[in-house]
């Protein structure tokens, strides 16, 4: 059985046919600041960012705008102000954080690289311009002849000057080319060669010999010319911007080729077979579990949750070196980080071809890391387009950090849900029963006594018949039987939250001081379900309520010592579209990422009043 063997030479980067498009944020959108928390500002096109690009709750829901934007802005300074103390606390970031922050800016300085190097460098010339208005006016229809070379294409072309359209193949032997063709080609054909050749013939009607990377070499007879009636439909100024449209991503290409190949075609890259295996074995594994979940339209994905999953699954594995390069190796870690920007896709869900594809899906990030360095070299992180966009997310990460912090630190005791339930007795008193056995006493006093019988070893059922003020209960020894908790509310859910044969108390009650033990419970045929299942309802219930309260409480406390402003007139100003939308970017040199980071729900924390300064995180 043959086996692959991950990377059994040197990685030589080659020229690749590529392209790649650069999703930048609206120029017109404003920047009018609309609030001030501590040194932060919130612009008016940060609010459109994240408010319009990407999911926000009640969008869909038919809420008035006006409330949106004063949700979306209050979310927004509830980050800004958690960020803040964040890094005022001083909180380590967990290393999974760290190393999600190393890549964005990886991916940040590879996109402004891109910006510099290929978008800024590929704007059209007039020239060009002038020639494409005139292309995209014509319609050329063409007989298309593919060659086996240049020889074989110039003795055709002779060949085909002499012949009239009506007899164009008598007398041409059709071992001059090895394929034919009727074609239709416009200005922004895919091929270019082919749509230079087409718009280069002259009265010969016969193309000169070409050479298209597509498809090898080629030469064109001329059909016919006819007049393009979508772009004559257009006015002048959408006409030229459809053409330099195309010019512009013309350019972007070849300059994108020849930047890569001039900064990748001497560099070398060795991957470990072992750890490759084991990334592939991982992927592969995943898949099988639910075939179904991660397949669409015929190819198995890894996109950026997946990804996640991987990475539990090899995390003893992820500071093992991947890749070996001689200015700095790469960990599993950092290459499976890096696939979270590209969503690796594969028709095999194991073998030989499965793991030539993700061979070639890690050569790929590696290709982009060496222009992350080459990026770096040039100071690129530095720039402030890479910092602003960095510092979206790290406000995003550092108040995320801090919020779970502030949420896990809350919890429900039992005392809580005990509340709950007599707050609640009329709701929840009638399903329940329990049978305890009890002595009741007037004061603590009387039941300091009982005890100090119960450590000399009287039972509890000699000392209710003697000393227990509940009489009808006494004469039983101090069982009550079963009664329906909400008879004694304060006992009955004391009782119902104790365990079985545990002595509880003494419990205050409107009667007196009671000491008892829990003989039974149970629930009446109405309950629909039993009590633990009830008490594990209200603590889930109570302890979000009480997350809520506590993290609006800390956030209004922060807001007020960061010193908040609003503009809202601005606010009122700004127009948003309520169409919900996930906006991705994407990014130069391949890849794509969210435009924005989610707000987290937090806008509530402006019906709160200061909070005492007690809150912790």
């Amino acid at each position: 059985m043959k086996t692959a063997h991950f990377l059994a030479y040197s990685w030589t980067f080659y020229l690749v046919s590529a392209t790649t498009a650069y999703t930048q944020n609206d120029p017109s959108l404003s920047r009018d600041t609309l609030a001030r928390i501590g040194p932060s500002a919130i612009t008016a096109r940060e609010l459109i960012l994240r408010l319009e690009m990407m999911p926000f709750p009640d969008l869909q829901k038919g809420v008035d705008p006006e409330s949106l934007k004063t949700r979306a802005l209050r979310a927004m300074i509830a980050e800004k102000a958690l960020a803040h103390e964040k890094r005022r606390l001083g909180l380590p970031e967990d290393k999974p954080t760290e190393l999600m922050r190393q890549e964005l800016e990886n991916v940040l300085v590879r996109d402004e690289l891109y910006r510099r190097e290929v978008l800024a460098k590929a704007k059209p010339t007039r020239e060009e311009i002038a020639g494409g208005m005139k292309r995209i006016m014509s319609v050329i229809k063409v007989i298309s002849f593919l060659v086996s070379g240049e020889h074989e294409g110039e003795v055709l072309a002779a060949m085909l000057q002499t012949r009239k359209p009506d007899s164009l193949l008598k007398g041409i032997p059709a071992s001059l080319y090895t394929q034919r063709d009727t074609i239709t080609i416009r200005f922004g054909a895919l091929d270019t060669a082919f749509e230079n050749a087409a718009f280069a013939i002259g009265k010969s009607r016969v193309s000169k010999p070409f050479y298209s990377s597509m498809f090898g070499w080629a030469v064109l007879y001329l059909l016919e010319k006819t007049t393009n009636r979508q772009a004559a439909e257009l006015n002048l100024a959408d006409r030229g911007r459809r053409v330099e449209k195309v010019l512009q991503g013309r350019h972007e290409a070849e300059r994108y080729e020849q930047y890569y190949f001039d900064k990748l075609n001497s560099r070398h890259a060795l991957g470990d077979s072992t750890i490759f295996n084991l990334l592939a074995d991982s992927i592969a594994a995943l898949w099988k579990e639910d075939s179904t979940r991660f397949k669409s339209h015929g190819a198995y994905l890894l996109t950026g949750d997946l990804v996640e999953l991987v990475m539990n699954r090899l995390r003893p594995h992820l500071d093992d070196v991947l890749v070996k390069i001689d200015d700095g190796d790469l960990t599993l870690g950092q290459v499976l980080e890096m696939f979270r920007y590209m969503d690796f896709r594969s028709a095999a869900l194991e073998g030989e071809q499965f793991k030539l594809e993700l061979n070639e899906a890690v050569r790929g990030v590696v290709g982009r890391e060496l222009l992350v360095r080459e990026g770096r070299k040039q100071g690129v992180q530095y720039f402030a387009s890479v910092q602003d966009d960095l510092r979206l997310w790290d406000d995003f990460w550092a108040a995320r950090l801090l919020y779970y912090n502030v949420r896990d630190s809350v919890t429900v005791t039992d005392q809580d849900i005990l509340r709950h339930l007599l707050k609640n007795n009329e709701i929840f008193g009638r399903y329940y029963e329990v049978n305890i056995r009890e002595v009741l006493t007037d004061s603590l006093r009387d039941m300091g006594a009982i005890l100090d019988e119960l450590q000399a070893g009287r039972s509890l059922v000699d000392l209710a018949r003697r000393y227990s003020r509940r009489i009808e209960w006494a004469k039983n020894g101090g069982e009550s039987d079963y009664f329906p908790v909400q008879r004694h509310p304060e006992l009955g859910f004391e009782a119902l939250m104790a365990d079985s044969g545990r002595l509880v108390g003494p419990v205050k009650l409107a009667e007196g001081y009671s000491l008892f033990t829990l003989l039974g419970k149970r629930r009446t045929k109405e309950a629909i379900v039993g009590f633990d299942t009830l008490k594990q309802n209200i603590r889930t219930r109570l302890l979000g309520e009480k997350r809520k309260r506590t993290i609006d409480r800390y956030i209004a406390r922060l807001v007020h010592e960061q010193q908040l402003s609003i503009d809202e007139e601005k606010l009122r100003k700004i127009r948003i579209n309520q169409i919900p939308m996930f906006t991705r970017r994407l990014i130069g040199f391949g890849g794509r990422m969210a435009a924005a980071p989610l707000l987290l729900k937090q806008w509530d924390w402006i019906n709160e009043s200061l909070p005492p300064d007690t809150i912790v995180p």
